[in-house]
């Protein structure tokens, strides 16, 4: 039973579909691009093959409805970052999963009902037909299916990673992003902050230097 989700207006007009607005997962893509002209840099390599299948769109979808962006305003009004808070106040966590179903279709599931990662008893997985069993299962079975299948894409080496994400979006009050994708080789995953840049704004009569008395 797929539960398609209605894009709501809000996503529509999110600043993660904006091309001009900068976050890691767009210099993922951007290494990516570039590797192919034989850039030193290497991609991380969910964002790789995700660029390589064409997928950044769907992935940029995704983050619009699971990462509602708010803005901080700094100085001449402008925006300094975007910032995706959690919607219950505090704790959740967002859990993406993408890869091909049996039909070589490019899909992508997941929420942001979710809570961080455990970092007691994380194993490496591989699911076995994932959208099978997604496409059979009700809504609690398919959050389940991907809460295990997210969680079980980080190894006992990701824990103290998973710990920086966790501590880095507890003390700026944003949701972590973390993502599972699903290869003919492998599991690939990765997490990070629901952040985005804003535009650096100046004001350099808020420079002060001296004793306060």
């Amino acid at each position: 039973m797929n539960h398609v989700i209605k894009t709501p207006a809000w996503a529509e007009k999110s600043p993660w579909l904006d091309t001009s607005k900068t976050n890691l997962f767009r210099d993922e893509f951007q290494i990516a691009e570039e590797k192919l002209d034989r850039s030193s840099f290497t991609p991380i390599e969910p964002y790789r093959w995700i660029y390589e299948n064409k997928g950044q769109e769907l992935f940029f979808k995704g983050l619009a409805q699971f990462a509602p962006m708010f803005k901080l305003i700094g100085y001449n009004g402008e925006v300094t970052v975007w910032a995706s808070p959690p919607p219950s106040g505090f704790g959740n966590a967002i859990y993406m999963v993408m890869g091909h179903d049996s039909k070589g279709e490019l899909r992508l599931v997941g929420g942001n009902y979710f809570s961080e990662p455990s970092t007691q008893s994380v194993t490496s997985a591989m699911p076995n037909d994932f959208f099978g069993q997604y496409d059979k299962a009700n809504k609690y079975e398919q959050m389940r299916l991907v809460r295990e299948t997210v969680e079980g894409s980080f190894s006992s080496s990701d824990i103290p990673f998973l710990l920086d994400i966790r501590r880095e979006c507890e003390h700026i009050h944003v949701m972590g992003i973390y993502i599972t994708v699903l290869t003919a080789n492998g599991v690939l995953s990765h997490a990070a902050k629901a952040v985005i840049e804003g535009n650096k704004p100046v004001d350099f009569s808020y420079e002060i230097f001296g004793e306060i008395i």
